[in-house]
């Protein structure tokens, strides 16, 4: 297969970006393209997830997506997780509605791969980045507050 590096918006890019070579990369590209905001968060704030999905605001006040990747994750699970992330909040975004504040917990407990849904999404947006993962579902939890 050949690299291809010309690109017809004329800004003169690589299709073969040498910094999009993992899929967390990808990933992450994904979501800034998409205007959606991914953030880091302290393992020991977050114990038991491996992450957060939903629905915030940006520096102006504008309803922004989220999601939250535990600090600790390895690139696997970072992978995995965000891309469930990525999934829920364009798969099943009203699945949201069931939290009082609009942001669900990801568990760190992998589920059995779904045949449909936000894992199965997951599960295609990681092929295509180049992982094969033994399970992109994820549970979902309302995080109750400590009030």
């Amino acid at each position: 297969m050949r690299e291809r590096t010309d690109d017809s918006s004329g800004n003169g890019a690589s299709i073969n970006d040498p910094l999009l070579t993992t899929p967390v990369a990808r990933l992450m590209a994904l979501a800034m393209g998409t205007d959606i905001r991914v953030f880091e968060m302290p393992a020991a704030r977050s114990i038991g997830l491996a992450g957060l999905v939903g629905l915030g605001s940006d520096k102006n006040g504008e309803p922004q997506c989220m999601i939250g990747l535990s600090d600790d994750l390895d690139d696997d699970l970072r992978a995995d997780v965000l891309a469930y992330g990525l999934a829920v909040l364009v798969g099943t975004p009203e699945i949201l509605d069931e939290s009082p504040d609009g942001i669900l917990g990801i568990s760190r407990e992998r589920l059995p791969q779904a045949d449909n849904g936000p894992g199965n999404l997951a599960w295609h947006m990681l092929q295509t980045c180049g992982r094969e993962s033994p399970s992109t579902t994820f549970r979902l939890m309302v995080i109750q507050s400590d009030e």
